[in-house]
């Protein structure tokens, strides 16, 4: 068997390092290339083995001494998890043509994290539907204590699950530990003021960022995706969002493997959502892993100098396109006045359930110098003509009618709808993703009105 090893300076010592190494069968159906074995840094999967297979039987030979988390793959969009590290005859089964599932034999490991990943799923699934009574409740308020007693047993499940594995498995508990998010009517009401300032300082309270193994646990880059996601939706400006996420930094030592995965986490969410935070979080991965990965951080720096103009401050890249009526208008014409830049579509439910508070803003202040112009994602002309006329739209109207690939709304990372973005007079940034209350307050502020 001829083996290709794909190695960096790091790898490569820690490969020489090892004081024994374990050979990984892989069995596999209509590969017509070489497969890998990779690792996940934070930003990219690198390859770490490589071997040409006969007669679609592959070997890897890995270090021993310790389990870790590996993808397995004929390339970094084809991917398996798997864990690998100490155990003596592991077997993948699996096939590039997708007629076979992933399978690991020999490996009890793997059957652990399986039986793990499954108790997350049923537990959160239980606990959707103690949320679900809780939102019950709003109509029937006999029902919330019976919902936050519902969640105080999910809860249980949760902590006796993570209690049993930090004897059973550390390994796997490190994981459970990252995944351990407790109610906060039956944690936090007595010390925080609501769920959200609990969410982000509580939500990985069962790590122990001092431990070393999280360094290696790529589920650090998914939980911090998850918590990113969460608060981004609720803290869609800079500072606040900041604010909030910075003080579990203290925890996690700087320049460690740990901060790296977290860091990717955040960035890959800020920039997903075009977040004006995305910068500082960009920044900071800059200054800190510069050296390790330079890649990885000029990559970082191309983009921070792309999306400065799509975030907070920066002025928003013109566009032209068509009318209803069939002709044309420039966002650059509105120049002048304060301008809600209205991502919907006619076959959005949310978005023709808010079209009546945009109404009611717009008729409040466009004699003040407020426009909107509204950019439907419809595909159809008539639909989106029928769903203005329907919804009394009286502002600005424009469309390429090429749905989710509108040129505009890729050009301004729209990835989901209703979106707002407000413009100020000199056509720059002052908010994203305002709706409702929050677009009113902001308008009320621009517009000096009590």
């Amino acid at each position: 068997m001829r083996y290709t090893i794909l190695l960096s300076l790091f790898l490569t010592g820690f490969l020489l390092q090892a004081q024994n190494t374990l050979m990984v069968k892989a069995e596999t159906q209509g590969c017509t290339k070489d497969l890998a074995l990779y690792t996940f840094d934070g930003t990219s999967f690198k390859p770490l083995i490589a071997a040409s297979g006969n007669d679609n039987i592959y070997e890897f030979e890995i270090p021993a001494g310790g389990h870790r988390f590996y993808y397995f793959g004929p390339d970094p969009t084809k991917l398996q998890p798997i864990v690998l590290g100490e155990e003596e005859g592991v077997i993948l089964n699996t096939s590039c043509n997708g007629k076979l599932p992933f399978a690991v034999k020999n490996s009890v490991i793997n059957d652990q994290y399986s039986s793990l990943k499954d108790a997350f799923n049923a537990i959160n699934q239980e606990n959707q539907q103690a949320v679900q009574m809780y939102r019950m409740s709003f109509r029937n308020a006999e029902l919330k204590p019976q919902a936050i007693q519902k969640m105080a047993v999910v809860d249980q499940r949760r902590i006796s699950l993570l209690d049993s594995l930090k004897t059973a498995n550390p390994f796997l508990a490190r994981v459970a530990a990252l995944n351990t998010y407790l109610s906060y009517f039956n944690y936090g009401e007595e010390a925080y003021d609501n769920e959200i300032a609990y969410f982000a300082r509580e939500f990985f309270q069962f790590v122990d960022w001092e431990d070393e193994a999280y360094h290696e646990l790529p589920w650090v880059y998914e939980s911090f995706k998850n918590y990113t996601n969460t608060l981004s939706q609720v803290y869609t400006d800079k500072e606040a969002f900041t604010a909030a996420v910075d003080p579990i930094f203290t925890d996690i030592p700087q320049g460690s493997m740990a901060e790296k995965l977290a860091l990717g986490g955040i960035i890959s969410i800020l920039k997903q959502k075009s977040h004006p935070a995305f910068v500082d979080y960009a920044q900071q991965f800059i200054d800190h892993f510069s050296e390790l990965d330079p890649r990885a951080t000029t990559d970082l720096a191309k983009q921070i100098e792309s999306q400065k103009s799509f975030l907070i401050g920066g002025e928003a890249p013109d566009f032209t396109q068509a009318t209803p009526d069939g002709g044309s208008i420039s966002l650059s014409d509105l120049r002048g006045k304060v301008v809600l830049i209205d991502f919907w579509a006619s076959w959005c439910g949310p978005c023709r359930k808010e079209n009546p508070n945009v109404k009611r803003v717009y008729d409040v202040y466009k004699e003040q110098g407020f426009e909107i112009l509204g950019v439907s994602l419809d595909r159809t002309q008539d639909r989106w003509l029928k769903a203005i006329e329907q919804d009394g739209l009286q502002w600005l109207q424009v469309s390429d009618l090429k749905g989710w690939k509108n040129e505009v709304a890729q050009m301004y990372s729209v990835s989901s709808i209703p979106h707002t973005i407000l413009l100020d007079a000199e056509g720059k940034i002052i908010a994203r993703g305002l709706r409702g209350a929050q677009l009113e307050a902001k308008l009320a502020e621009i517009f000096g009105v009590d």
